[in-house]
């Protein structure tokens, strides 16, 4: 009588190369079969029936926390500004071919009517009184510039210039009234330029071309390379953009408003997606059978070449299956017989 292990050792060599052969001679025809088999599945699983979201949360979470401050994502955030920053394509495309020229146009439309947001923010800069103060020296650096070159002219008609003497008598007498009364009068002053200035922006917003100003421009620079831009900023100052963005990032990844618009992201997929099936998740998110067959067939036969060469695949088979032909149980099945 055959001894039983040899036996099933024999089958377990016998298994191991069935396997292997499934993976590299049979391989396209595998991976149809068992995208069929996955997809089949996938049309009887409901999402929110086998996911929790409690769940995906605490990975969401820990995503945040160890993969976005990991060092890898640190020493990529250079590289991966100068490649963008000196990417070859930027001289092969005219911006205009990136970005259409419709959308441009609604998005400028679309924040010219955003009221709310400049009420909000012209209300909110009548609190600063440094604001006021700067609006200020605008307008007077305006009015200054304005009526210096109009003094210049008016000066050349006889009798101006001594009524510019009695004005500047008059400004220096003003001068002396009290520090306090000037305070007063400079904070007035302010606010007044600063109601000035927010007219005049809601004017030019309501009134003036704006969104044909903008189209302008963006025709001048739609028919140029995308690799122009890289005039407006130079390589050093897209570095240093990019390092000051990644520290911002990481300060606040771990901030408890951080994770609660994480939680609230998933509760928000959860409660819109939840009652959809696999298959009907990736029809959704664009992956057909095809899409899942074609992907399948190029990206894994390199992956399985390199475990082959290695001997690392049929290893693993063995090291899996093996227990259970040198189980008691399986011994004896094949002592029986």
């Amino acid at each position: 009588m055959a001894d039983p292990q040899a036996v099933a050792e024999k089958l377990l060599d016998a298994l191991v190369e069935f396997v292997l052969a499934e993976v590299t001679d049979r391989f396209d025809e595998v991976v149809v079969r068992e995208i069929d088999l996955v997809l089949e599945g996938a049309d009887t699983i409901v999402i929110g029936d086998v996911v929790d979201p409690a769940d995906v949360k605490l990975t969401a979470r820990m995503g945040v926390d160890h993969v976005g401050g990991s060092e890898l994502i640190g020493e990529l955030v250079i590289p991966f500004v100068e490649t963008f920053y000196n990417l070859d394509a930027a001289e092969d495309y005219d911006l205009g071919e990136v970005i259409e020229r419709e959308h441009f146009q609604a998005l400028v439309a679309a924040l010219l009517r955003m009221n709310t947001a400049q009420d909000r923010i012209f209300e909110r800069l009548t609190l600063s009184p440094l604001v006021a103060q700067l609006a200020s020296s605008f307008v007077g650096k305006i009015v200054g510039d304005f009526v210096a070159e109009n003094r210049k002219k008016a000066e050349r008609v006889p009798g101006m210039s001594s009524l510019f003497s009695v004005g500047d008598r008059v400004a220096s007498t003003a001068a002396k009234v009290g520090k306090g009364q000037l305070d007063a009068l400079s904070g007035k002053g302010a606010q007044y330029a600063l109601k000035q200035t927010e007219n005049a922006v809601r004017d030019l917003i309501k009134e003036a071309p704006v969104e044909e100003a903008a189209l302008e421009v963006w025709d001048l620079h739609a028919g140029e390379r995308v690799s122009e831009l890289r005039k407006y900023v130079s390589e050093d100052e897209a570095r240093e953009l990019a390092d000051l963005g990644h520290g911002l990032a990481m300060s606040v990844r771990q901030k408890e408003y951080t994770l609660s618009l994480v939680d609230a992201w998933i509760d928000t997929f959860f409660a819109t997606s939840g009652k959809l099936t696999v298959r009907q998740l990736l029809e959704k998110i664009g992956l057909t059978r095809d899409d899942l067959v074609t992907e399948g067939s190029r990206l894994a036969p390199p992956i399985i070449e390199a475990l082959i060469a290695n001997g690392v695949l049929a290893a693993q088979i063995r090291q899996r299956l093996e227990p259970f032909f040198l189980s008691e149980s399986t011994l004896a099945i094949i002592a029986d017989e």
